[in-house]
């Protein structure tokens, strides 16, 4: 029997049950805000701690549990839920057995789901008795309204529920506006030497959302849905503030700013840079960015204040695919931007998509070459993926069903939009990390980044070799996890 009041909550990233609690490269949506292990490390759940610092403010109880990262046995997950009134759990594709499972384990129990894909889905996991809520939209204000009004909770914003056999929506909540109202991220809960990234190569990383929303359109991205086209900054003040807590908690000094675009406003970017050098805050942080975007001296205020890269969205280096994306920027445009950080000495990183309608041999080949002659520190490459919230996704979203969803971690695909099959651009993605992290110019590159850090040599070779394990394992030995479109 469900409490009668809520007083003590969970909130969990999704688990497995059986042999192994390991994750690997699941649920891209997910995994942006809730912690999962991916290509690029371990991230930090940074959405299910934002909720944390909520709940802890308005008097809950609060407990965060992240077998991902703690490798913790599903007992003690079990232990955990038992002593909480209500869960909270990331809705994961690839987990759906195993929280039905848990559910089943756990009728007494409220069980909310969020993340990007559960709102897509709400008949199946409320008819089929998956969680008793789901979350719509920004979650942190509705979560303690849902909380604080359980068990009536049908005049809460935010929410899909069952009531009466019927899927109920209620009306979406608006969007926080001033963001410094919001406590910052509740980090105390786990232990901040379990997160870590590749650009820090295995040292303890953590994670800031500097801003909210993007004022882009690029077709492929799951944050489309999220925002509308605005950009909600936090005062510099704020931002600086949270990493001054950060060090002084923890120690720990690797900073990833994790907003869409940091650098699409140049005041607010020099205001950050300017607040950590006035406070002769002595930290490292990378950054996402547009190339066209970059300038000199504004890059060159940022190295300054501790930016140590740069991960720019290359996506293809041919400007038809570019328009189709509705990226909304030249390949000359991408070039000019990396000269510029080629010519400051500070580092980039690319990220490419394969798969678009009119992909094929020679416009691949047009992408490896770009990369290879601009020599990034490192590329990610992955399969053009219509993920839940993108405008892909609308597009096509009648024809796909909950099945297909498995394979969508962009790394894999049932649901090709171009003339590759899943299977064919899984090959092509595995000659891409193959040809590039093999060539000549890249081992010299990572060489030369190692003889100027000596003391780094250790983990920059052990990050190598985890992340080598981690694309063997979720590209090279990599087994659907099954197919189904409507």
């Amino acid at each position: 029997m469900k409490p009668d009041k809520i007083k003590r909550v969970l909130l969990v990233n999704p688990f497995k049950y059986g042999a192994g609690i390991r994750n690997i490269g699941v649920d891209p949506v997910v995994s942006r805000h809730s912690g999962q292990e991916i290509k690029t490390g371990v991230t930090f759940p940074i959405g299910l701690a934002y909720m944390a610092a909520m709940l802890l403010k308005n008097g809950y109880d609060v407990r965060i549990l992240d077998p991902i990262a703690e490798k913790m046995p599903v007992s003690r997950i079990h232990d955990s839920t038992g002593w909480s009134d209500a869960v909270i759990m990331p809705f994961s594709v690839s987990h759906m057995e195993d929280i039905k499972t848990f559910r089943r384990n756990f009728r007494d129990k409220l069980l909310v789901l969020g993340g990007g894909y559960s709102k897509f889905v709400p008949d199946k996991l409320l008819a089929e008795d998956y969680c008793d809520v789901i979350l719509n939209g920004e979650p942190e204000k509705t979560i303690v309204e849902l909380m604080d009004r359980y068990p009536d909770i049908g005049g809460v914003q935010g929410i899909i529920y069952r009531i009466d056999g019927l899927t109920k929506t209620t009306p979406e909540r608006p969007l926080i506006q001033n963001l410094d109202e919001l406590p910052f991220p509740e980090r105390r809960l786990l232990n901040p030497k379990l997160y870590w990234d590749i650009s820090y190569y295995g040292l303890p990383t953590t994670w800031v959302l500097p801003a909210r929303g993007c004022p882009f359109d690029c077709i492929f991205c799951a944050q489309f849905d999220r925002n509308t086209k605005s950009v909600r900054y936090r005062s510099a003040k704020n931002i600086v503030d949270e990493m001054e807590s950060v060090v002084n908690d923890s120690g720990v000094r690797n900073f990833a700013f994790f907003d869409e675009t940091f650098n699409v406003n140049d005041k607010q970017v020099k205001a950050v840079c300017n607040e950590m050098l006035a406070r002769k805050l002595r930290v490292k942080w990378w950054c996402a960015a547009r190339a066209d975007l970059i300038k000199e001296d504004i890059a060159l205020l940022m190295k300054k204040a501790g930016c140590i890269e740069m991960r720019v969205g290359l996506e293809s280096a041919n400007d038809e695919v570019l328009r189709y994306m509705k990226k909304d920027i030249t390949v000359e445009e991408i070039r000019k931007g990396l000269r510029i950080l080629k010519k400051i000495g500070l580092n980039f990183s690319l990220q490419c998509i394969f798969g678009s309608p009119m992909e094929n041999r020679a416009t691949i080949m047009n992408t490896m070459r770009f990369i290879k002659e601009a020599g990034p520190l490192f590329v990610s490459f992955n399969v053009l993926t219509p993920l839940p919230g993108s405008q892909l996704f609308e597009e096509i979203k009648d024809n796909i069903d909950i099945n297909a969803l498995k394979n969508f971690d962009i790394l894999h695909t049932n649901f090709p939009l171009g003339r590759y099959s899943g299977e064919e651009l899984s090959k092509i993605i595995k000659r891409a990390y193959f040809s590039y992290y093999t060539s000549p110019g890249y081992l010299l590159r990572i060489s030369k980044e190692a003889f100027k850090r000596p003391r780094l040599i250790y983990f920059i070779i052990k990050t190598l070799i985890v992340q080598g394990f981690y694309v063997y394992k979720s590209i090279f030995r990599y087994k659907s996890r099954g197919v189904g479109t409507a």
